[in-house]
């Protein structure tokens, strides 16, 4: 049975002088914690009542892309998975074996940026920030709720031309343009 370790958290003293781990440890105190949070108090999966809705649907192009609106959801792993504006995915029948159902997912991910390097000293190096973020993708694998969240299904079929079907339940089809 695995002992619970608890959450270590900063204590800033007079004359503390703080280090790049302390600064780093600080932060994750703070993320792990809104992580249980999401996690213990709040379902994996979309939050309703939030711009859009993550709602998906087909483009009226008559192609085969999608289109996912504006919305906030959490993962498994309790992170938060927000997308401010509309998000394109073409989907490529190479790239299945058809027919075959594939699956439009959210999923977290984090990216170093702001890179820095001092002209003085160039011992003194980094990235200054993270951006967390996600990617709209598309997967032929059913979804792991612990890393990405579930925002549609597509059938499709062998010689799919466009996408139509009921988006409000989450399910679109990829058929022939005779069909």
């Amino acid at each position: 049975m695995t002992e619970i370790q608890g959450f270590k958290r900063i204590n800033f003293f007079k004359g503390f002088l703080t280090t790049e781990k302390d600064w780093n440890d600080a932060e994750r105190y703070h993320i792990d914690k809104r992580r249980l949070h999401n996690k213990m108090m709040h379902s994996a999966g979309i939050v309703y009542g939030f711009s859009s809705d993550l709602r998906v649907s087909a483009r009226a192009r008559g192609d085969l892309s999608v289109e996912v609106q504006p919305g906030y959801a959490i993962d498994g792993a309790g992170n938060d998975l927000m997308i401010g504006d509309a998000t394109i995915r073409n989907i490529n029948l190479e790239e299945f074996r058809l027919p075959q159902t594939i699956y439009v997912v959210l999923r977290y991910y984090e990216e170093l940026t702001d890179f820095i390097a001092y002209k003085e000293n160039l011992e003194y190096k980094g990235h200054r920030r993270v951006l967390e973020s996600c990617k709209v993708e598309v997967s032929q694998t059913e979804p792991d709720i612990r890393q990405e969240v579930e925002l549609g299904r597509i059938l499709l079929e062998k010689n799919a031309t466009r996408l139509r079907g009921d988006c409000s339940n989450r399910n679109l089809e990829g058929r022939g343009a005779g069909e």
